[in-house]
């Protein structure tokens, strides 16, 4: 396992309205049966709230994006396919529709990139489309 720093950029929204966030976190990445675990702690997504993620990145197939805390979830990421996936808030439950388009994993021993693209649905209603670049650097 070793030491990384994260640095997130996450571009969502529909048509012409899209947020920009950027955000960098410190984590650990190990490189474990062909996959690369990634686990940080993000504290923006609800105000004041750490909510602890764990990203599994499978080749440039698949991504597992893992939240617990004040925010659960489990996303599937696959590129091509479309997934249902459990989103859980204080507010409620849901189950949103995942599509992804695009996986890039550069990813090594000593950290590197991920890129992902992605659709997220309601009952097939599209939410937002996402673009996700993360890099990972050891520390």
């Amino acid at each position: 396992m070793k030491d990384i720093t994260v640095k997130i950029k996450s571009t969502q929204g529909l048509g012409e309205e899209k947020s920009v966030l950027e955000f960098s976190a410190e984590g650990t990445l190990e490189a474990k049966d062909g996959k690369f675990i990634v686990s940080y702690f993000d504290d923006t997504v609800l105000d004041g709230a750490s909510i602890k993620t764990v990203l599994t990145a499978v080749g440039d197939k698949s991504i597992i994006l893992q939240r617990e805390g004040e925010i659960n979830s489990k996303l599937l990421i696959e590129k091509g396919v479309r997934n249902n996936c459990f989103y859980s808030v204080p507010e409620g439950n849901l189950t949103l529709g995942i599509y992804g388009k695009e996986i890039e994993n550069r990813l090594t021993d000593s950290g590197g990139n991920i890129k992902m693209i992605y659709t997220l649905d309601a009952d097939m209603r599209p939410i937002s489309e996402n673009e996700v670049e993360i890099s990972i650097i050891g520390r």
